[in-house]
């Protein structure tokens, strides 16, 4: 309490109404330091320089709440635990913090909020223990815990509003948290909801003055310099307020001093719109003592008009004034530049609904006959770095599929030689899930021919032109991993392929596999931002620098998934300023596998009702109807919304599909894009009814087309 009242007092310039001259009070401002002159007392508050990555930070605060906690133990107060992991060891946990004690109930919400320190290229789990309470002190031991859940913090920051539902159990693992297999129902104990907040973030102004003819203090030898001091205005009944908020550089150029733009903190500056900020003009001697020239009023509702006649300010001595009838001001000031900075972060876009998509493209071709030792070598390698890199990226991905390509391999029918074809040798290259992706990888092994060279352009073209059609500006990023051994021959359309892909929502990881010479590869990725002010997207390392045989198969997947994700978010930052893309406030994203939305639509999975109404019951519904893989699966803990559905039937009315009345992707797309669509999946000859556009128009939707 003694240190806010002390923090409070050096903040705040109190200038009371008292007639008293104003010679003495502007003495050195140092040796004005908490004494009252004049009425004035002074504690100056100057800001320094911003902290480096403060308003970049990844700072999440966590809360946890209890529903239907149905425990057969009985305490008077529980309170919750949490510790941090990212390993997949249960004996490296670490403690976050502990919640404050709550009465025990069936409902409980803990008001404490854990700051937790968020990274995106490192698997990160939190432990989340319900413990009991002995007389308002803490957990003692481990029987003192009555439930328990572990969560990766990936799937908080990739779930919709930042709210993840998980199950208390009366004991959980690691392994049991990762694995896919449902847990035994006995244990079950209750539902946790975790939620996060992102921290307040520093939104600062600004700004930046010229003078023009301001009064000196001498005529002919003078030698003082001239700067200003801004505060903020806040009117009393008895006093007014000043709080002191910067205060400039000393130029010694009375005629027409420039001085440095400075920032001011939103908060402090326009915590109304309309708050005067009195800015004070004045002098600093050789000696160091300090005169009053003048001052003026302005807003920061006026200067966001910007530069102009509206921002030119006299600056009035109100002693000059009150002594000379013939005084009209003591100088101009003039604003030079007012700008409103938002600084958002990787996190800032992830939780405002950007998507991230991994391509995965394997490179066969090698200069020499691949021995068998070693392409099983490769092969592991392969695998370990698909499941590091994806299993991060996968909890960002809405609906998981991952498109999968090939490189340097002569293919059937005919087999000539290609540097683009897809993995599955399907008609897209889309794969189900990363064991689809590894699926797709084995089968290729058996039908291509590799061979001695190959190009990479071809593939980072293709998917420079699928990440510009992906959908909506700013709600998808791509990532593509390459993986190869080093046998490349278009080094020069390589450059050409990254610095078009530097202009699309695209990161490019070149992975060396094996032993290759790979030089030139990390030429093409140590490269920097260029004249032209190409951003940098690629990265390059090479496997085996990565692989330690003396640890787990664990510790090098993670090591694997750091070097390789380590400056994705920044690729992804950088082009979203680039292209002038802000961080909006946390969204819902449709996350339906069959209508690939790429706007803001109702979080509602699409709906099948399967309605039969053929006389004769020996006629069954068409079995190509609805591919079984086709149909939708909703993600767990989905939270829908109330909006309406459009009922589109099939052919002789035996399947119902209803989709969401706002679904920008059925409401954008013309019937005859729609039914070309429909046909590639089976679902040709649909009946779309006449749908009127002003609902989009309502809802604020883009008119862009999304492509799956």
């Amino acid at each position: 309490m003694t240190n806010n009242h002390m923090l409070s007092s050096t903040l705040r310039v109190t200038r009371r109404r008292s007639t008293k001259a104003l010679n003495e009070i502007f003495r050195p401002f140092s040796a004005r330091r908490s004494q009252s002159i004049a009425g004035v007392r002074v504690s100056p508050r100057i800001r320094g320089p911003m902290p480096a990555n403060t308003s970049l930070s990844h700072t999440i605060d966590i809360s946890v709440a209890i529903h239907d906690f149905s425990t057969s133990e009985t305490a008077n107060q529980v309170t919750c635990e949490l510790y941090e992991n990212d390993t997949e060891s249960e004996e490296k946990w670490k403690k976050v913090g502990v919640g404050a004690p709550v009465r025990f109930s069936r409902n409980i919400e803990f008001p404490t909020k854990f700051a937790y320190q968020f990274t995106f290229e490192r698997t990160q789990l939190i432990k989340v223990n319900i413990c009991r309470c002995h007389d308002h002190d803490m957990a003692s031991c481990s029987d003192d815990v009555m439930a328990t859940s572990i969560f990766k913090v990936d799937e908080l920051i990739g779930s919709f509003g930042l709210q993840l539902r998980r199950s208390l159990m009366r004991t959980t693992t690691i392994a049991s948290t990762l694995s896919t297999s449902s847990r035994h129902s006995s244990e079950y104990l209750g539902g946790l909801i975790i939620s996060a907040e992102m921290p307040e973030k520093e939104q600062p102004i600004v700004v930046q003055f010229h003078g023009k003819s301001i009064d000196r203090k001498d005529f002919l030898w003078d030698e003082t310099a001239v700067f200003f001091r801004v505060f903020r205005l806040e009117e009393g009944k008895d006093d007014d307020s000043l709080v002191f908020l910067y205060e400039s550089e000393a130029i010694k150029n009375h005629s027409h001093p420039q001085w440095a733009e400075f920032r001011l903190d939103t908060q402090d500056a326009a915590d109304n719109r309309n708050r005067l900020l009195e800015i004070w003009v004045m002098y600093r001697d050789v000696d160091g003592t300090e005169g009053y020239i003048g001052k003026f009023l302005t807003t920061y509702a006026k200067m966001k008009y910007g530069p102009g006649p509206d921002n030119v300010y006299n600056v009035i001595n109100d002693v000059k004034k009150a002594q000379k009838k013939s005084y009209e001001h003591s100088g101009k000031m003039e604003l030079v530049k007012f700008t409103d900075v938002s600084f958002y972060s990787f996190l800032d876009y992830v939780v405002s609904g950007t998507q991230l998509h991994f391509e995965i493209a394997v490179d066969f071709s090698s200069a020499e006959p691949v021995h068998e030792l070693d392409q099983r070598r490769f092969d592991g390698e392969l695998h370990m770095a698909v499941r590091a890199i994806g299993g991060i990226i996968r909890d960002y991905t809405p609906n998981r599929l991952f498109p999968a390509f090939g490189i340097g391999a002569k293919i059937p029918p005919t087999f000539h030689e290609s540097n683009e074809f897809f993995l599955n040798f399907s008609l897209d290259p889309i794969c189900r899930g990363l064991d689809g992706v590894m699926d797709s990888y084995k089968k290729a092994q058996t039908l291509v021919t590799p061979t001695k060279e190959s190009k990479l352009a071809p593939v980072i073209n293709y998917v420079t032109r699928m990440s510009h059609r992906s959908g909506f500006r700013g709600l998808h990023y791509h990532v593509l991993a390459i993986f190869t051994r080093g046998s490349v021959s278009d080094l020069k359309d390589i450059q050409q392929a990254v610095n078009a892909a530097s202009e699309a929502p695209l990161s490019v990881i070149i992975i060396g596999m094996g032993e290759g010479d790979f030089s030139s590869l990390q030429k093409i990725s140590s490269r920097k931002k260029d004249a032209n002010g190409k951003r940098e997207c690629v990265e390059f390392f090479q496997m085996k620098t990565l692989l330690n045989g003396a640890e787990t198969p664990a510790q090098n997947k993670s090591r694997i998934a750091e070097r390789a994700l380590r400056n994705v978010p920044n690729h992804l930052v950088h082009f979203m300023h680039n292209a002038n893309i802000a961080a909006k406030p946390p969204i819902q994203v449709c996350r339906s596998p069959l209508f690939h939305s790429s706007s803001l639509i109702p979080d509602k999975p699409t709906q099948f009702s399967f309605e039969p109404d053929f006389p004769n019951k020996e006629n069954p519904i068409p079995a190509l109807m609805l591919s079984p893989d086709l149909s939708p699966r909703p993600r767990p803990d989905r939270r829908g919304s109330d909006s309406q559905y459009l009922d589109v039937e099939t052919i002789r009315g035996a399947l119902t599909v209803r989709i969401p009345e706002r679904a920008h992707s059925v409401l954008q797309t013309s019937r005859e894009q729609y039914q070309r669509r429909l046909k590639e999946r089976g679902l040709a000859r649909m009946k779309f009814p006449r749908v009127e556009l002003s609902t989009l128009e309502s809802s604020g939707g883009s008119t862009q087309d999304s492509s799956v």
